[in-house]
C-alpha cells in the first residue's frame, strides 16, 4: 500500500507538471497568435509547385498569355539594331523530333533570347532541309508502289507530302518548346520552296560562270543500295565491318637496273589490299620514293619486292623472308609487272600516299575506285576505267566470268578464285568502313560522271578565312583545327550531283549526239520564270523547247530529238550550304550553331560556297555542341531501347503517374546546364530530377520575393526609402551578377550561366539577403523607410534574377512576371525595359559586408539553435574593428546592423590587437524574446520589445 501511495503521488505530480507545460504552451500560442495579424507576411498567388497535367496546361497558358508566338515580330518592330544574326542550319524533314533537335533548337533560342532580353534585335529564320535521299527513302518506304514503277513527278509528290507533314509536326513541337520565331507568317525557309530554288539555280550558274563548277568522270562514294553518289557527311562508319584482306604477288617483267642481275628468276612485287574486287580495275602499282625497298627470298624460292621496314610483319604472314638486297623507291621507276587477270604490262608509279606503316609498301592502284589512286592516275595521265555499274555489279567489260556479280559479295569471291595462284595470304580483318546512312548498307568508291565544285582552286582562301573564325566553346578549337581545317586541306573537289529526282535539278542540257553540255544565264532565267509559274516539277514535266524558250531554242538550232535534260539533282549539302545567300540580309551571320557532325557538313558547305561566291565566310563565329547519349554514354537507339524522348520530358508518358511531365523549362534548363560542357551529353533520369529540384528552389525564392512585394507600390509611396549597408551590398552583388551573366551569355557558356544563377539565387539572394531582412519586412512599420528600402532592393533582385533565367526558362520567367504586383497590365517580361545603375557598384560596401558575413559564419559554426537568444562578445584586431564599427556604432548594442547580420540578441565589439581575426564568446541572454518579432529582447514593462510597442501604438 505504501508503494502504491508513493506511485500515486508521483503520478499526480507528473500530470500537474504536464498540465502546466501544456497550459504555458497554449498561452504562448495564444500570445503569438494575438500578434500574427500585425506582422506583414508574404502574400502571392504564385504557386510553389505545379505538377501533373497542370504543368502541361500551365506551359500552354503562358505561351498564349505572354505572347510567345508574337515575340519574334514584336522585337523586329520595337528593338534597335544592329541585328544579331543567327543562321539556322536546317534539320531534315524526315522524322519525329528527338533529343538532338531539342539540344540544337533550345541552345539557339537561349542565344537569341539573351539578346532580346537586353534590348538587341535579332534575325533568326528557322529552316528545313527538304530534299534528298533521306526524305525520298523514308517517304517511299511508306507506299506500296515500287520505285521503278513510279514516274519522277509521282516520286516527287510522295516525297513533298511526306516532307510537308513532317515539317508541320516538327514546327509544332519546336514552338511548344518556346522557340522564338515567326512560326505563323511564312517566317521560315525550306530548301524546296520556289523562291529558295530560284536563288539556288542562279547561284549554281554564278559558280559555273566562274568555272568553279564542272562535270568530270571521277571516283566518288557510291551507294549500290541507293544507286546514287553520297557525300562524306552522308556516310556512317561501321567500326566492326569485316573485309577480306589479301597479299597478292604480281610478276615483274621489266626489272629496274638494281635488280637486273636477277633476270630469269621468279621475281614478284607484293601488294596488299582490303578491296580485292578492285583488282579487276588495277592500272598500276604505287610506291614511295622515300621508302627503302628490298628484294627478299622466300623459302619456296620466289623473290619478292617489299618495303624493307615491313619485312618482319610480312614474314609472320607468309613465312620467313631473307633480304637479298636493298634499294631506293626511285629505283622502281622503270619497273613493269603483269596485270593479275588480263596479263597486260603495267607500270610502277611514285605516289605520296604510300607509306611503310602497314601492308607491303606497294599499293595496288585502281583510279576508278580510290580518291588517292585517282590523283596518281591524274598525275600520270592514266585513263579512268570503271568496270562497276550503279548497282555495284561488274559490267560486261570486266569479263564474262565477272559480269553481273555484286562486287561486295559474290564478285569478291570470283576474283579471289580467278587469281588464287597469286594470292599468298588471306585473312579477314575487322575495321571501320563507310555505310550509306539511310540504307545502312556498305558503299564503294566508284568513278562516274558527276558534277563537282573545284574546291582546290578556292582552298587557300577558304583556309585563310576559316582560321579567323571564332570557335565556341573553347574546348572545340582543337576539333575545329583537326577536323574542319584538316579535311578542308585534303579536299580536292566536292561532288554536288545525285542520281535521284527529289531535289533541285542541275540546270543543264545535253546534246544526245555529242554529249556537249549547254547552260547559260538566259536559259537559267527562263527556267526560273517557269518554276515561279508552274513549280519546280516543270523540269520533269515540260519539253526541252519550253524550258529553253522558243527564241533561244531556235538560236541553238536544236530540236527535241538531240537536246535532253540532265537527270541529276543537286547534293542536299549544296542546297543547305547555299542558304546563307537566300536567308541572310547581309550575306553574313554572327554565328552558326550546330552539332560537331556539321564540321564536315553544313559548316564546310556554307564556308566553301560563300568563299567561292563572295570571297568571305558567311559566319563570324561557330558554336559547336555535342550529342546526347544515355547514362552509359551509349548512342540513343530505338533498337537498344534507351531513347528518352523530349516530349516525354515536357508532357510525360502515357501514364502520367509513372512518367510525370516535367514541363518545358526542365528540358531547357537541363540542356543549358549540360550541353555546352560535354561532347557526349549524358541524359538520365537523375540529372533531369536535379533540374526539377533546382527549378523548385527557384520557385520558392520567387514566391517569397513576389509575396513580400504585395504591400509595396513604389509609385504611390510618399516615404523616401532608406538603404542600410546590407541593401547596398545586395545592389552591388546584383550589379556584378548581371554583368557576369551577360558576359557568360555572350560567350555561349550556358552551363556556367546556369551554375552562376543557382549560386546567386540560392546563396546571395535566399540564404543571405532574404534571410537577413525578414525581420525588417515582416515586423517593421509598413512605411518604415528602411523597410521600403529593403522592398525596393527586393524589386531589383526580382527584376535582375528573373531576367537572368529568362533566356533559358522563359515560361518560369513570364509566370513570375505575371504575378508581379506592379505588372497590372500583364505585360510580357521580354517587353519590359531595364537599366543597370552604376550607382549600385560599391566595392567598399562589399568589403564591409563580406567581413560581417565572415564573422556570421564563424558564429554559425558553433551550432547555436536560436542565435537570437544569444549575446556575443567579439574581440578583433584594429583593421576588422574599424570595418565592423561602421555596422556597430556603440560598444554594446542589440539594434545595430551587425546584430541584424549575425542575428544575435546583442553584441559587444572590442578592439584587441592580440587577435589575428576573431575571438568570439557566446552566452545566453538573460531576457526573453519579444512575443511579436521573436527577435529583440522584451522591454522591462511588456512582453514586447520597444520597437514593436512603438509600432503597435502608432498603428
Amino acid at each position: 500500500m505504501l508503494m502504491n501511495s508513493k506511485y500515486a503521488r508521483w503520478t499526480k505530480t507528473l500530470l500537474s507538471i504536464q498540465a502546466r507545460v501544456l497550459y504555458s504552451s497554449q498561452c504562448e500560442q495564444l500570445v503569438v497568435k494575438r500578434y500574427t495579424d500585425t506582422i506583414l507576411l508574404p502574400k502571392t498567388n504564385f504557386q510553389a509547385k505545379i505538377t501533373g497535367k497542370k504543368r502541361i496546361d500551365k506551359d500552354q497558358y503562358l505561351q498564349n498569355k505572354c505572347g510567345f508566338s508574337e515575340l519574334y515580330n514584336w522585337q523586329r518592330a520595337n528593338l534597335k539594331g544592329p541585328d544579331f544574326v543567327l543562321h539556322d542550319g536546317p534539320p531534315y524533314a524526315n522524322g519525329d523530333v528527338h533529343i538532338g533537335h531539342a539540344i540544337n533548337k533550345i541552345l539557339k533560342d537561349i542565344t537569341i533570347r539573351s539578346k532580346v532580353i537586353n534590348g538587341q534585335r535579332v534575325h533568326y529564320v528557322p529552316g528545313w532541309d527538304c530534299h534528298g535521299l533521306p526524305i525520298e527513302y523514308k517517304a517511299l518506304s511508306l507506299v506500296k508502289e515500287k520505285y521503278a514503277s513510279l514516274s519522277p513527278t509521282e516520286i516527287r509528290s510522295i516525297a513533298h507530302t511526306f516532307a510537308t507533314n513532317t515539317i508541320n509536326k516538327q514546327r509544332q513541337v519546336f514552338a511548344s518548346w518556346g522557340i522564338m520565331a515567326d512560326w505563323k507568317n511564312n517566317g521560315c525557309y525550306f530548301t524546296n520552296q520556289t523562291s529558295f530554288i530560284i536563288n539556288q539555280l542562279h547561284q549554281f550558274y554564278n559558280l559555273y560562270e566562274k568555272k568553279l563548277i564542272y562535270q568530270d568522270f571521277k571516283p566518288v562514294y557510291w551507294s549500290p543500295s541507293s544507286k546514287t553518289a553520297l557525300a562524306e557527311a552522308e556516310l556512317e562508319y561501321k567500326h566492326n565491318h569485316e573485309s577480306k584482306s589479301v597479299i597478292i604477288r604480281l610478276r615483274l617483267v621489266d626489272l629496274p637496273s638494281k635488280l637486273i642481275t636477277f633476270e630469269g628468276k621468279p621475281l614478284y612485287a607484293l601488294a596488299w589490299t582490303t578491296t580485292p574486287w578492285t583488282l579487276v580495275s588495277n592500272q598500276a602499282l604505287s610506291y614511295s620514293p622515300n621508302i627503302i625497298y628490298c628484294l627478299a627470298e622466300h623459302s619456296e624460292g620466289n623473290f619478292y619486292v617489299v618495303a624493307e621496314p615491313l619485312i618482319e610483319d610480312i614474314s609472320k604472314k607468309i613465312g620467313p623472308l631473307t633480304v637479298v638486297t636493298t634499294f631506293s623507291g626511285n629505283d622502281l621507276n622503270s619497273a613493269k609487272y603483269l596485270h593479275p587477270i588480263t596479263g597486260d604490262t603495267l607500270n610502277f608509279l611514285p605516289s605520296s600516299h604510300v607509306n611503310a606503316d602497314q601492308g607491303t609498301g606497294l599499293i595496288h592502284t585502281a583510279p576508278a575506285h580510290s580518291h588517292e589512286d585517282f590523283l596518281v592516275g591524274l598525275e600520270n595521265h592514266l585513263s579512268v576505267v570503271s568496270l562497276v555499274d550503279e548497282e555495284g555489279k561488274y559490267k560486261s567489260e570486266a569479263g564474262s566470268q565477272f559480269h553481273g556479280l555484286k562486287v561486295l559479295e559474290e564478285g569478291t569471291e570470283a576474283v579471289l578464285s580467278q587469281i588464287s595462284q597469286n594470292i599468298i595470304h588471306t585473312e579477314t580483318i575487322v575495321h571501320s568502313y563507310p555505310y550509306d546512312w539511310r540504307t545502312k548498307k556498305p558503299v564503294i568508291v566508284r568513278a562516274s560522271l558527276q558534277w563537282f565544285i573545284d574546291t582546290e582552286s578556292i582552298k587557300e582562301k577558304a583556309l585563310e578565312v576559316a582560321e579567323r573564325i571564332n570557335v565556341f566553346p573553347e574546348q572545340y578549337k582543337l576539333l575545329w583545327i583537326n577536323s574542319f581545317l584538316t579535311q578542308l586541306k585534303k579536299r580536292p573537289y566536292w561532288c554536288i550531283s545525285r542520281q535521284r529526282v527529289w531535289g533541285t535539278p542541275i540546270p543543264v542540257l545535253y546534246n544526245k549526239d555529242t554529249n556537249q553540255i549547254f547552260t547559260n544565264r538566259e536559259f537559267i532565267g527562263n527556267l526560273c520564270k517557269l518554276i515561279e509559274k508552274y513549280g519546280v516539277d516543270c523540269w520533269w514535266e515540260l519539253p526541252v523547247e519550253k524550258l529553253v524558250g522558243k527564241k533561244l531554242f531556235s538560236e541553238l538550232n536544236g530540236s527535241e530529238g538531240n537536246l535532253e535534260k540532265g537527270k541529276d539533282i543537286m547534293d542536299i549539302w549544296f542546297d543547305s550550304g547555299i542558304s546563307w545567300s537566300f536567308v541572310l540580309p547581309n550575306k553574313e551571320a554572327n554565328v552558326y550553331m550546330e552539332g560537331m557532325d556539321q564540321l564536315t557538313g553544313w559548316f564546310q558547305a556554307s564556308l566553301l560556297t560563300s568563299v567561292a561566291l563572295q570571297g568571305s565566310s558567311p559566319y563570324q563565329d561557330v558554336f559547336i555542341h555535342g550529342f546526347a547519349v544515355d547514362e552509359n554514354k551509349n548512342k540513343m537507339s530505338k533498337s537498344i531501347g534507351n531513347i528518352i524522348h523530349p516530349e516525354e520530358i515536357t508532357k510525360g508518358g502515357t501514364d502520367l503517374n509513372k512518367k510525370p511531365p516535367y514541363g518545358v523549362d526542365v528540358l531547357r534548363w537541363w540542356i543549358a546546364s549540360h550541353a555546352t560542357q560535354h561532347r557526349l551529353i549524358p541524359i538520365k533520369r537523375t540529372s533531369l530530377q536535379e533540374s526539377v529540384d533546382e527549378i523548385h528552389k527557384f520557385r520558392l525564392v520567387f514566391r517569397f520575393l513576389l509575396g513580400v512585394l504585395h504591400t509595396y507600390d513604389k509609385s504611390k509611396s510618399v516615404t523616401e526609402p532608406l538603404y542600410n549597408n546590407l541593401d547596398k551590398y545586395m545592389l552591388h552583388q546584383l550589379y556584378h551578377f548581371h554583368l557576369n551573366i551577360n558576359s557568360l551569355y555572350e560567350k555561349y557558356q550556358y552551363h556556367n550561366v546556369s551554375n552562376a544563377i543557382v549560386n546567386f539565387i540560392t546563396n546571395d539572394v535566399s540564404s543571405i539577403y532574404c534571410h537577413l531582412i525578414k525581420d525588417r519586412i515582416y515586423c517593421e512599420k509598413i512605411d518604415s523607410p528602411f523597410r521600403l528600402g529593403a522592398l525596393d532592393v527586393i524589386g531589383e533582385v526580382l527584376a535582375v534574377s528573373v531576367r537572368s533565367i529568362a533566356p533559358i526558362m522563359p515560361h518560369l520567367a513570364e509566370e513570375v512576371w505575371l504575378h508581379h504586383p506592379e505588372n497590372l497590365t500583364s505585360a510580357p517580361l521580354f517587353h519590359a525595359n531595364f537599366k543597370l545603375l552604376e550607382s549600385w557598384n560599391k566595392p567598399e560596401i562589399k568589403i564591409l559586408i563580406d567581413k560581417a558575413l565572415e564573422l556570421r559564419n564563424q558564429i554559425n559554426k558553433q551550432n547555436v539553435l536560436n542565435s537570437w537568444t544569444i549575446k556575443a562578445t567579439i574581440k578583433t584586431n584594429a583593421e576588422n574593428f574599424k570595418l565592423l564599427s561602421l555596422l556597430h556604432e556603440h560598444e554594446t548594442s542589440s539594434t545595430s546592423e551587425l546584430c541584424d547580420i549575425c542575428q544575435l540578441s546583442s553584441i559587444t565589439l572590442l578592439n584587441d590587437e592580440s587577435c589575428s581575426n576573431f575571438n568570439i564568446t557566446l552566452e545566453p541572454t538573460d531576457k526573453l524574446l519579444c512575443k511579436r518579432c521573436r527577435r529583440h529582447l522584451e522591454s522591462d514593462f511588456d512582453e514586447l520589445c520597444n520597437r514593436c510597442i512603438e509600432i503597435l501604438n502608432t498603428a
